[in-house]
């Protein structure tokens, strides 16, 4: 886990997040911004002036490596979970002070009241850290409530006001954003920022369900490989294969067996010469994911007609298999 977290968190390529489904925290830094990376005893931090992360790499987690399908039919996401099995104990709902920060990155940010909006689960916490007199009391006056209900409606209009940072704890990691939170509709800002998106929260889950995260675990850091298909902002860029083949060695050492199976028998399959109507293509969603996860990288790496064929057949979007997009969570 060092010798992965030290490799990926000095390269502004890759980004990192904390948080659950519908309340989460990203931190991204760009190439030449000025950034404050320090390893302290067993601690890894950046820091700008627009957030920062903390990971402690002594505590042990299992590490999980996968992709996801996106919807326009050619490219695919990547993601690597940093999991903890999951507490007995997973509902927070409440909001709570915890009192002054005295584990924030910047010193000046140690006096500082941490407040927990209650949203995360588990493992997770989302906070908010504030030395604004208004938002302190109306937090506190909904202290042991939901952030979610009628009654936090004042401490949302404060927050919106105050702009506080915001700040995603768990057992492995600290993501700590200082952006500005945007209005209701407007968009987020570019690097880090937040997204608390209470319909999605409904749900109460961890993560995606497109994510393959093992039975009894919760992701409690998010590392995001640098894409090979798009820029930080999301756009389409040529096809970046130095990306695309670190990442692959990423899967190889932290992919699941059920996806290397999967990738071995497409492939096999293709330097056989077989037709795609003869192959037993995958019945778990999993297994159909990934199957058409390989035949777009090999689309991708050694385009033809063999593999053109398969895609026609396998690569479309029956129904129950949706993919599954979280606004940017």
């Amino acid at each position: 886990m060092i010798e992965l977290v030290d490799t990926m968190i000095a390269d502004h390529r890759h980004g990192w997040s904390i948080g659950v489904f519908g309340a989460v925290g990203e931190f991204t830094y760009d190439d030449g911004e000025d950034a404050v990376i320090r390893n302290r005893g067993s601690a890894r931090e950046v820091i700008t002036a627009r957030g920062g992360i903390r990971i402690d790499v002594r505590i042990a987690a299992r590490i999980v490596a996968y992709d996801t399908l996106s919807s326009d039919g050619d490219t695919w996401g990547q993601a690597i979970a940093f999991c903890f099995p999951s507490p007995n104990d997973m509902e927070h709902g409440r909001v709570r002070a915890l009192g002054a920060d005295y584990g924030a990155l910047r010193p000046a940010d140690r006096t500082s009241t941490l407040f927990d909006l209650g949203v995360g689960r588990g493992h997770v916490h989302f906070c908010v850290r504030t030395a604004d007199p208004a938002l302190d009391a109306a937090l506190r006056a909904i202290e042991g409530r939901s952030l979610l209900e009628d009654a936090g409606r004042d401490a949302m209009a404060e927050m919106l006001r105050a702009q506080p940072h915001r700040v995603l704890l768990s057992p492995l990691a600290r993501v700590e954003v200082f952006s500005a939170i945007p209005a209701t509709g407007g968009d987020s800002p570019e690097g880090p920022h937040t997204h608390l998106l209470p319909k999605m929260l409904g749900a109460g889950r961890t993560h995606a369900a497109n994510a393959p995260i093992p039975d009894g675990y919760q992701p409690v850091l998010m590392l995001h490989p640098g894409s090979p298909w798009r820029d930080a902002l999301g756009r389409r860029m040529p096809f970046d294969s130095g990306l695309d083949e670190m990442f692959a060695a990423l899967l190889d050492r932290f992919g699941s067996r059920e996806d290397r199976d999967v990738v071995n028998a497409i492939s096999a399959a293709l330097n056989e010469g077989l037709a795609p109507e003869t192959f037993a293509w995958p019945q778990t969603r999993r297994g159909r994911a990934k199957a058409r996860i390989t035949l777009r990288r090999i689309a991708q790496r050694t385009p033809g007609s063999a593999v053109e064929a398969w895609r026609r057949t396998y690569d479309r979007l029956p129904a129950g298999d949706a993919v599954e997009v979280a606004a940017d969570v």
